[in-house]
């Protein structure tokens, strides 16, 4: 995705964490939420979504680390905002399944819905379609 990202030059990632894997999933995310307030949300998502460890505090406190946060830090915010990192959870819960997704990855581009993993060449067709979805919408005669 961010070699696509970066061949095209025009496009807004919004991540949204839906941990669907039980306990340890559930867990990162609300690490790697919790990450965002020392700017390094980013790097924590993609280690997260790359490293092949079994979750634990100490896996999450490395993957922190690598990004160049701290721990501490992220461990203090996570007590002192618990809940709202879980009503974010669950929020982004409630939209994925109202946008009919049965797991992850899932990917949203304008009006198109992707389920599942796509390479980069199937991210640059997305963005397009969305582009060009939107340009049909926006001249579309209005219907009275």
């Amino acid at each position: 995705m961010e070699e696509a990202i970066l061949i095209d030059g025009d496009v807004r990632v919004i991540y949204k964490d839906w941990p669907i894997f039980g306990p340890p999933s559930e867990r990162a995310a609300q690490v790697a939420l919790a990450s965002a307030q020392q700017g390094i949300y980013p790097a924590v998502h993609k280690q997260l979504m790359t490293d092949s460890r079994t979750i634990s505090d100490s896996v999450l406190q490395n993957i922190v680390e690598r990004a160049g946060g701290d721990w501490g830090r992220v461990d203090a915010y996570l007590k002192s905002h618990e809940r709202q990192i879980m009503a974010q959870l669950r929020a982004n819960g409630e939209q994925a399944l109202a946008l009919g997704l049965a797991g992850t990855p899932g990917y949203v581009a304008g009006a198109v819905l992707v389920a599942g993993a796509i390479d980069k060449t199937d991210f640059l067709r997305l963005f397009a379609l969305a582009r060009d979805s939107r340009k049909r919408y926006q001249t579309a005669p209005l219907l009275v």
